[in-house]
């Protein structure tokens, strides 16, 4: 696995994303939310959802991400396949563990 990136220092970074070009890369695991969304997954800006959540479509789903928990991947562009994504072996959980 590569280096990930570390998140956006602050709010104006937000103007160089381009919805349905800017490609970003999770800074923390949001696998409570699905399996595929651990750090160093990547997914493609295609909207805002608030004023700092992006709406990020991955290649097995759309959810919605704090600005604070991504960042731009610089030169790479349009959808991630699923081979940009990180090889994950989802850990089994248990009822009401967070």
């Amino acid at each position: 696995m590569g280096p990930v990136a570390a998140a956006m220092e602050d709010r104006s970074e937000l103007s160089r994303i381009v919805f349905g070009q800017t490609r970003v890369v999770l800074t923390r695991d949001l696998s409570v939310m699905n399996p595929n969304l651990v750090v160093g997954a990547q997914g493609l800006v295609v909207g805002k959802l608030a004023n700092y959540t992006l709406k990020v479509a991955f290649p097995q789903v759309t959810v919605g991400v704090n600005w604070k928990d991504c960042d731009i991947v610089p030169g790479k562009t349009g959808m991630p396949t699923l081979a940009d994504q990180p090889k994950v072996i989802p850990k089994p959980r248990q009822m009401g563990e967070e």
